[in-house]
């Protein structure tokens, strides 16, 4: 298992969903490469494929893994750790209703002597939950919705408060989602957040790599060090 301070100094600040629209697009090569470049080594793409046929998002996760090989972007698939281990992928990132995160280390890490260790993030919905999770099973965390959010409208937001008390109780980074714009970054990074994980904030602008180079310069100015 990689030292923590590693799995943490090349875990990116930006990560994008790509939901099942953009991956089932007969352009999503197209698509996803135009963020890759624009991010590089700074932006982690999250394949969140929930109705696609498995063969599809297989495809779209071994692509983005070999053009991540060139581009140094990390590719993360959702809630398939199967899918993840057979594509290669950095990451594979656990819903609540995904399977316990220790069972997924036990078979990641076994698999790691052929694949290379495979990094876990975990979604949470409250701050209390970041401490329920050992640094040795998880490699990040992702809290929301911190903001009101067009893609779940009417449900409750945390608030960006909410995002310093999860890292006060997490072991590793915390990553805000929901609502999280370049105006509102500022907020959750003052917080303590790592970084962001953002949807519309990206696809439903009209250039999608120019806004996640909106995203990267309020990374870059507000970062905070991650931590210990």
């Amino acid at each position: 298992m990689a030292p923590r301070g590693e799995a943490v100094s090349d875990l990116p600040r930006l990560h994008v969903i790509a939901g099942d629209a953009i991956i089932a697009a007969h352009d999503f090569r197209k698509r996803l490469g135009r963020v890759l470049e624009a991010g590089g080594v700074s932006v982690a793409v999250h394949l969140r494929a929930r109705t696609l046929p498995t063969v599809r998002l297989l495809e779209a996760a071994e692509w983005l893994v070999a053009r991540g090989g060139e581009t140094g972007s990390m590719t993360v698939v959702n809630d398939r750790l199967d899918v993840a281990l057979a594509a290669g992928a950095g990451a594979v990132h656990l819903r609540e209703d995904s399977l316990p995160a220790a069972e997924v280390r036990a078979v990641a890490d076994r698999a790691a002597v052929e694949t290379g260790r495979l990094r876990i993030g975990r979604s949470i919905h409250r701050p209390r939950q970041a401490g329920t999770f050992a640094e040795d099973i998880v490699d990040y965390l992702v809290l929301g919705a911190v903001y009101a959010t067009p893609s779940h409208p009417g449900r409750a937001f945390l608030g960006p408060g909410a995002v310093a008390d999860a890292v006060r109780l997490a072991g590793v980074p915390v990553l805000a989602i929901g609502g999280i714009t370049p105006a509102t970054l500022p907020n959750v990074m003052a917080e303590g957040a790592y970084g962001a994980v953002v949807l519309s904030g990206v696809w439903g602008a009209g250039h999608p790599s120019e806004a996640v180079n909106r995203y990267l310069e309020v990374l870059c100015r507000e970062s905070v060090d991650e931590p210990a």
